[in-house]
């Protein structure tokens, strides 16, 4: 192969359509816009607009609330864990924290305000752990096998891309 005969896939450059290039093109004269009017001219911005109806958004009542200091927790099963403990990815005798979690890869992406224990999936061993949040069934799961939480305040876990 030599650098004359590369090529890009094909379809991986998309050639845009060409308006207003005369009657043969198909897209010629008015460009597919239509005769006059203001969907016709440039800079047009008509959405939500409902020929002077009061618009559906302005119809319709306001529902709901968005609680901007909502904290969220990321989330870790029990069965994630019981895995990384067998691959050496978290030491068996140490207490597990957030941190350690974090670098095990059970921790994604994301902004989170902690880290959340869930009960899917079983635990053999009795570990401890130091985290923000433990569900029911999990903490009941973990202290069945004889292990220990200890629940931190709510610190942001810093996401890192790695």
């Amino acid at each position: 192969m030599r650098l004359n005969e590369l090529r890009d896939n094909e379809g991986a450059r998309y050639r845009k359509k060409r308006l207003g290039r005369g009657i043969g093109s198909g897209k010629g004269k008015t460009s597919g816009k239509g005769v006059k009017g203001q969907k016709a001219r440039e800079g047009v911005s008509l959405n939500g607009f409902e020929g002077g109806q009061l618009p559906i958004y302005r119809r319709l009542p306001k529902r709901g609330f968005k609680n901007i200091f909502r904290k969220v927790y990321a989330p870790v099963n029990l069965g994630a864990v019981e895995q990384a403990l067998a691959n050496g990815k978290l030491e068996n005798g140490a207490t597990i924290t957030e941190e350690a979690l974090k670098k095990a890869g059970l921790v994604g992406t994301g902004k989170y305000a902690g880290v959340r224990i869930l009960g899917k999936g079983e635990l053999t061993k009795g570990v401890s752990f130091e985290v923000s949040g433990v569900s029911a069934s999990a903490k009941a799961a973990i202290e069945k096998v004889g292990g220990s939480i200890k629940l931190l305040a709510a610190a942001p876990v810093e996401a890192s891309a790695s």
